[in-house]
């Protein structure tokens, strides 16, 4: 029988309750460094960056560059542990906040960037009735931090375990539509996961996305994913 995952509980439950896991899981993505690419060349060109849905500090890590000020933000209190933990380790100027991407405690103006990773797009789970009203306060948050002529980015999925990049389903294919109404220009990376072992795949693909059934077919460590990269001007004048 197939049961139907309730996935906007399923990322919660993780989210609270298994940040060292998710944390392994997102630590074999971007094999080929493409994203790691462009995550670099954005630090380069800013003094201080906002870090929405930091989480365990996938990107709060890499963009913590000398010379660059990093504000993290994160709803989930056990995910932002993970994360302080990695920047202690990694030293740079760096600051940690738990609260929601709809009300940023940070300064107008504060940031040449802000960068929001793999975090919108669960507003099509959260508010599926009203979810571009709910996503509409999260970007003016994020327009409000980034100081006019600043630069505004957006990183959600493409599709994992996929030969060619796309929208996973229907609500995620009309949110990406509405980044580009929006103004946002999409770069397309590969950003394939590589895990230590085959059994390692298996496991956390079946333990995050439920796609286990791809890497048991493939017997392969290595698994393809597609992200996209939407980025803008800031609009404020």
């Amino acid at each position: 029988m197939i049961v139907a995952v309730d996935w906007k509980l399923h990322f919660a439950r993780i989210y609270r309750n298994e940040p060292e896991k998710y944390q392994r899981l997102v630590a074999a993505e971007d094999c080929l460094g493409e994203l790691a690419s462009h995550v670099d060349k954005l630090a380069a060109a800013c003094t201080r960056i906002v870090d929405i849905g930091a989480g365990t500090g996938r990107l709060t890590v890499a963009l913590c560059k000398p010379g660059t000020e990093v504000h993290g933000v994160d709803k989930e209190a056990a995910m932002l542990r993970v994360a302080r933990l990695r920047l202690e380790a990694c030293g740079g100027d760096w600051q940690l906040s738990v609260a929601d991407a709809r009300g940023l405690p940070i300064a107008t103006d504060w940031a040449d960037a802000a960068i929001a990773g793999w975090v919108f797009g669960h507003f099509t789970e959260w508010h599926p009735g009203d979810w571009e009203a709910e996503l509409g306060k999260a970007i003016a948050e994020m327009g409000r931090v980034v100081r006019p002529g600043g630069v505004e980015v957006i990183i959600d999925t493409l599709g994992t375990g996929t030969s060619e990049p796309k929208a996973p389903n229907r609500l995620l294919g009309a949110y990406h539509q509405h980044l580009a109404d929006l103004g946002f220009e999409r770069s397309v990376l590969r950003t394939d996961y590589e895990f230590a072992s085959t059994a390692e795949s298996i496991e956390l693909l079946d333990w995050f996305f439920g796609l286990g059934d791809w890497a048991r077919q493939h017997n392969d460590k290595r698994i393809p994913e597609y992200t996209g990269w939407w980025e803008r001007k800031s609009q404020r004048r």
